[in-house]
């Protein structure tokens, strides 16, 4: 088929790599596609200096540059809002924006590549990358991601799509087999990439770690070369994910063209392989024309990257802009924009810093910082009196953890009298040797290994990151004394991986070794230690064994115990809880840490001396802002769609106080606003907004812009209503994870079930209100099967946007289809009291179907239902359209 990669695939082009390819020597040859580990760059292949051909130089680019090396600009970069929030720009001149950041600050910080975007879809709420992600809607996906591949290109920098394919959960990530048909697969998953190569022109791929349809995807010879290359026509280049092939022969001939990184199972193995005949040369060949067509195609030979400055203030300003037009106005009774006011509460755990973001190879250490406190008291000046409070332990990737909540902080007292426990630290799992770190800790909870490697931990500012010397092996010794409010029964619940030991007054509680692959526990009431004078005493009772939990491999998952306290109000009672990693699965995983928390489920009604604080702050202010984030990274999936660290339970408590209160959520995929007890007067999402969410923040409540954003994904309900539901569909029964809802995924099966969101894909609401009238749908051709004409009509009294969206209905298939299916969006800006006419093509696909017997998509012929509104359940006008 002719190449649609007409950007840098052409025959001059193909005429100059095989001059090169003649050069080559065998050894050249597979250097070149065997990835190196460089830790300036973390991927990496080696240059070929004779023949003049660089080095593939590649930076984390979801989110921003990531540079590893701190001689380049100090390791800094422009650190973007997180990808999901340029979905919810549903603007493609936004994502033009964000990619050209992207791409010149990748020119001007020595990468040619650039590992993004993600164009992996959001099938379920909790997923650890869903904010690396465009949503959940295919269309939207491609849309964003194609105008990203371009920009970035236009920069002459390689974009990558990944994570190539059926990537959609962290749970188990490198093991876990996407048992999915094919239908879905090509209607629902891949059409983003497709649309990478056939629009965007997209230079590199990366292969997933996981396996699909019981193959790994680096070993996928349906996925990388029958789909990928015969099917959609891609003429660049595959690596593999960091670490994710399993093979040498197999992964060769079925299509990978770069292993990252080296000597894992190509390099000097590859050469065998070819050796002994198992890989031909021409294979190879093959491999190094898809790596060097881009590289001559896009001039990346001639015009080299290079170390230099870049428009740092500019960059700030474009991430500004960017988060202030991804922000998504949920509810609003009013309370905003804020007016008149001269007394804020600005309650949060990181409302001054900017660490509310994704964690993971997406971080990006910012040029530049501006806090929401910043941005409110520069938005307000002297006028306005900000008081601020945390309300809550710092938020730290034990978030992730299953199991309730931490026990609060200001709960427990260290021996020097700080708010928290003490804590020592070991090397050792048997607490032989000095502790490596002494220190109060805030609150008993780690979850340490992959998420504590340097640059990707995103925890709260305030709380001191540990040293990687403590991420695989450890003991840990934590000493405090515990004092509660109200007399009764506390369920404390000890999360873990590996042997514990907790005694709280006294009372002795034990995890002992497991057996045929149970955890065995026992209590031992002990006399008391000799405390001071008036220590309580603890009774015990209840209990309820232990649960897996938790992600990681299949003998990783931490175990929930839970026991009952019966505690006194006021009386100090000695803790001390001991814990190790010393179960067998982190002997053979160095990725894998601490998993620990003593968390508790207190009696109704009693809150945090930190929540109540924050509370006392709120009833004397005009108004509440409460920043609520979420902790979020690859390598595991959220352990429910709430908020941690005890969030919920302050914004229950602000809410209690009667002051108008304004939630932010920042974070990066649907959080379940039901469970505070209330409704605040006004929600927004913020998503994870980037090192100038403080001004953008400051702009959109106080209604200097809009917040112009609209959901990219649905926020259902419970996640009874996805596919969480069934551990089947996930996080997957036995090592596979069945993709049984086809493609009824987010609105689609929210509209199939008739169910009911907390919040429908497509809302958003704004500072005015628009009219839509006057619909007229004619007949296209091609890709576009109608056109749909709507006048919109801004009926507020200030200047605003709108995202208009047109949905195509049902069709008549033999097979289970959608409800709808958004066909196409618009975006436009109007002043008040002004119309316009906005046209929006309904694509093709929107209406058709894969057809697994021809292999190819059906168009039904018939008339089909247009719908137009504000978002899948806010429609306003409805027509139809002849397709066939």
């Amino acid at each position: 088929m002719t190449s649609a990669n007409a950007g840098w695939d052409t025959p001059e082009t193909d005429a100059r790599v095989e001059e090169l390819l003649a050069q080559l020597t065998i050894d050249d040859k597979i250097s070149l596609v065997t990835g190196e580990v460089n830790w300036d760059y973390g991927f990496y292949a080696r240059p070929l200096d004779r023949l003049g051909i660089p080095a593939l130089q590649m930076a984390d680019g979801p989110a921003g540059v990531r540079i590893n090396r701190g001689d380049v600009h100090e390791g800094r970069a422009t650190q973007l809002p997180a990808p999901i929030a340029l979905a919810a720009t549903w603007d493609v001149d936004a994502a033009t924006d964000y990619a050209t950041v992207i791409g010149v600050e990748c020119r001007t910080t020595d990468h040619n590549v650039s590992l993004g975007p993600a164009v992996d879809i959001a099938r379920v709420p909790i997923g650890g990358r869903t904010f690396e992600s465009y949503g959940e809607d295919p269309l939207l996906a491609a849309r964003t991601g194609v105008a990203f591949v371009k920009a970035v290109q236009a920069e002459g920098v390689q974009a990558c799509a990944k994570h190539y394919a059926i990537n959609n959960q962290e749970d188990h990530r490198s093991s876990i087999d996407a048992v999915i048909d094919e239908r879905t697969m090509m209607e629902l998953y891949l059409p983003p990439f497709e649309a990478l190569v056939q629009e965007g022109q997209v230079a590199s791929m990366m292969a997933s770690f996981n396996r699909v349809n019981g193959t790994f995807a680096c070993d996928n010879s349906e996925l990388l070369t029958d789909i990928l290359r015969d099917r959609l026509g891609f003429r660049g280049w595959i690596m593999s994910d960091y670490g994710a092939n399993h093979s040498t022969a197999e992964s060769a001939n079925a299509g990978l063209d770069q292993e990252q990184p080296g000597e894992g199972f190509w390099g000097a193995k590859l050469w065998h392989a070819w050796n002994d005949g198992e890989v031909s040369e021409e294979t190879l060949d093959e491999k190094v024309r898809r790596i060097l067509r881009p590289l001559i195609g896009m001039g990346q030979l001639e015009n080299r990257t290079t170390i230099e400055d870049f428009d740092a203030e500019a960059h700030h300003d474009i991430a500004q802009s960017i988060a202030e037009r991804s922000m998504v106005l949920l509810r609003n009774d009013g309370v905003l924009p804020l007016r008149g006011v001269r007394k804020i509460a600005l309650i949060g755990s990181d409302v001054d810093d900017v660490t509310a973001k994704g964690g993971g190879s997406s971080q990006v250490l910012p040029t530049k910082v501006v806090s929401p406190l910043a941005g409110l008291r520069e938005a307000f000046g002297d006028d306005v009196e900000i008081v601020t409070a945390y309300g809550s332990n710092p938020i730290t990737p034990a978030a992730l953890l299953p199991g309730p909540d931490a026990i609060p902080a200001s709960f427990f007292t260290a021996p020097n009298g700080d708010k928290g426990l003490h804590a020592d630290f070991y090397t050792s799992t048997d607490f032989s040797g000095d502790p490596l770190v002494s220190r109060t800790e805030g609150a008993a909870e780690l979850l340490l290994g992959f998420h504590n490697f340097p640059g990707f931990n995103a925890s709260s500012a305030r709380y001191p990151l540990l040293p990687g010397e403590l991420n695989n092996k450890l003991s840990v010794r934590y000493t405090g004394t515990l004092t509660v409010p109200v007399t009764g029964d506390y369920e404390v619940v000890v999360t873990s991986l590996g042997s514990y030991t907790l005694s709280i007054g006294g009372v002795v509680h034990r995890s002992k070794e497991r057996v045929s692959g149970a955890l065995q526990t026992s209590y031992e009431p002990v006399a008391s230690s000799g405390a001071a004078a008036g220590v309580g005493h603890a009774a015990v009772s209840g209990f309820r064994g232990s649960v897996g939990g938790g992600g990681g491999t299949a003998d990783a998952a931490a175990d929930l115990d839970e026991i009952v306290f019966t505690l006194e109000a006021g009386a100090p009672y000695d803790v001390v809880f001991e814990y190790a990693t010393d179960h067998p699965a982190f002997e053979d995983n160095w990725l894998l840490g601490a998993k620990v928390r003593l968390g508790w489920n207190p009696p109704a009604g009693v809150h945090s001396p930190d929540v109540e604080a924050a509370t006392a702050l709120a009833r004397e202010a005009d108004v509440a802002i409460i920043a609520a984030r979420s902790y979020e990274a690859e390598g595991d999936d959220r352990p429910h769609m709430g908020l941690p660290s005890g969030q919920n339970d302050l914004i229950a408590s602000v809410l209690a106080s009667g002051t108008p209160t304004v939630v932010v959520l920042m974070t990066g995929s649907p959080i379940d606003t039901t469970v505070w007890g209330g409704q605040p007067n006004a929600i927004l999402q913020a998503w994870f907004p980037g090192q100038a969410q403080g001004g953008a923040l400051a702009n959109v409540l106080t209604g200097v812009v809009e917040p112009g954003g609209r959901l990219p994904l649905t926020v259902p309900a419970s996640l009874a209503d996805t596919p969480v539901a069934s551990a089947r569909t996930y996080p997957g029964v036995d090592g596979h994870v069945h993709y049984d809802e086809g493609v009824l995924v987010g609105y689609r099966a929210q509209d199939a079930g008739g169910l009911e969101p907390t919040y429908a894909f497509g809302h958003g609401l704004g500072y005015t209100t628009f009219a839509y009238s006057d619909l007229s749908v004619a007949a296209g051709e091609g890709d576009a099967v109608g056109t749909a004409s709507v006048t919109i009509t801004n009926t507020g009294d200030r200047a605003g946007s709108e995202i208009v969206q047109v949905y195509a209905g049902k069709i008549d298939a033999p097979v289970l289809t959608p409800p709808k299916q958004l066909a196409g969006y618009a975006k436009v800006s109007l002043q008040p009291g002004e119309s316009a006419r906005v046209e929006v093509p309904i694509s093709r696909r929107s209406v058709s179907y894969y057809d697994v017997d021809s292999h190819d998509f059906v168009t039904p012929a018939g008339r089909v239902e247009v719908l137009v509104g504000a978002s899948s359940r806010d429609i306003r006008l409805t027509g139809s359209v002849a397709v066939g």
